[in-house]
């Protein structure tokens, strides 16, 4: 990353207005918001719903953003919020939904796999499911793992292989 992309160039630009600024900061972190909601709620669709609810209120809150080291969190955190307000006013709903047979329709040995998967996902713990969600769905490198899941970079590649063993373990006592 260079200077002119760091996360600090880009939120001088997006709140002096520019939109492709605030573009670029949100394909940056969104992978991780997702993530990090995915790990707690596993409901793609309202995560992918939550996530761009997200993107808007941070867009309106953006002034208040103090210092562009805390980005992510600062994306997290409404994110949280957000998540917290959608279980309020969805109190019956299920936080889980199962996989859905459509996304394999042709290939019943597929769907099988894929829902053995998403169970030993489930019986996984919050901690892991966000190491696996944040490295594998998010796309987080090391630096940004570890600063999502608040930890050095060793302790984040611990906790994923940890993940990794464990869901292994999980699928093969499905």
């Amino acid at each position: 990353m260079t200077d002119a992309d760091s996360d600090e160039v880009l939120v001088i630009a997006a709140r002096a207005g520019d939109r492709e600024a605030w573009a670029a900061l949100c394909q940056r972190h969104a992978p991780a918001v997702a993530a990090y909601l995915g790990a707690r709620l596993r409901r793609p669709a309202v995560v992918d719903k939550l996530v761009g609810d997200t993107v808007v209120a941070a867009w309106r809150h953006l002034p208040e953003l103090n210092d562009h080291r805390e980005v992510l969190p600062w994306f997290r955190r409404m994110a949280a919020a957000l998540a917290k307000r959608w279980r309020q006013e969805h109190p019956d709903e299920p936080i889980a939904e199962p996989f859905p047979p459509a996304r394999c329709a042709d290939d019943a040995a597929l769907l099988t796999r894929l829902t053995a998967l998403e169970a030993a996902l489930g019986r996984l713990g919050e901690p892991e499911r966000m190491a696996l969600e944040g490295r594998f769905r998010g796309g987080l490198d090391d630096a940004a793992l570890a600063q999502a899941l608040r930890s050095d970079a060793a302790g984040a590649d611990a906790l994923v292989r940890r993940a990794l063993a464990q869901l292994v373990r999980e699928l093969a006592a499905g």
